[in-house]
């Protein structure tokens, strides 16, 4: 069977279309301690009262350290904030608090594993991320490109250099 352009975007529009209907159902789904989906900040700040003894899993700002207490934002502008007990844990107001625990009356929650991500962590996540974005995204451009009649990537027989770009750019601009 020969694969022409209009099914090789047929094809890239059905994986696309199966992709968006898992991620809707995948938000779909409702909490399931028994199988590993705790409860999170949304569902304790919307009926805190009905996961009283069960484990949840949230990650909320460090606003209080004694008594050490945390708000995580559940909604728009929906805030719950939490007292933390059972961890030896020294954060900082300000930092994030990732916390494993069981919830207990009076918005308390009684730690089983917890870890802190200073302010600065989230920072330097996104930028190391983003220079990795670039890096692989020239990687890409330089060592293959885009054959347009049969819209498949195609390794380049030599990779494309920088310098070869700019000298490039620079005889167009003194022919003009």
């Amino acid at each position: 069977m020969k694969v022409t352009p209009g099914r090789r975007l047929i094809g890239i529009f059905l994986l696309l279309g199966c992709l968006f209907g898992l991620l809707v159902w995948f938000g779909s789904l409702a909490p399931a301690p028994a199988v590993g989906a705790y409860p999170d900040d949304t569902n304790l700040g919307t009926n805190y009262d009905a996961w009283v003894g069960e484990k949840a899993s949230l990650t909320g700002e460090v606003v209080e350290t004694d008594p050490l207490t945390i708000v995580a934002e559940y909604s728009a502008g929906e805030r719950i904030r939490l007292r933390v007990t059972g961890t030896d844990l020294q954060p900082a107001p300000g930092d994030r608090l990732t916390v494993f625990g069981v919830v207990k009356p009076d918005r308390t929650l009684h730690v089983q594993t917890a870890y802190i991500v200073p302010s600065s962590g989230y920072t330097y996540m996104y930028t190391v991320s983003f220079i990795a974005g670039l890096w692989v995204l020239g990687r890409l451009v330089r060592t293959w490109r885009i054959d347009r009649q049969t819209w498949s990537l195609e390794p380049r027989s030599t990779p494309l250099r920088l310098s070869n770009v700019i000298r490039s750019q620079n005889a167009e601009d003194r022919d003009a």
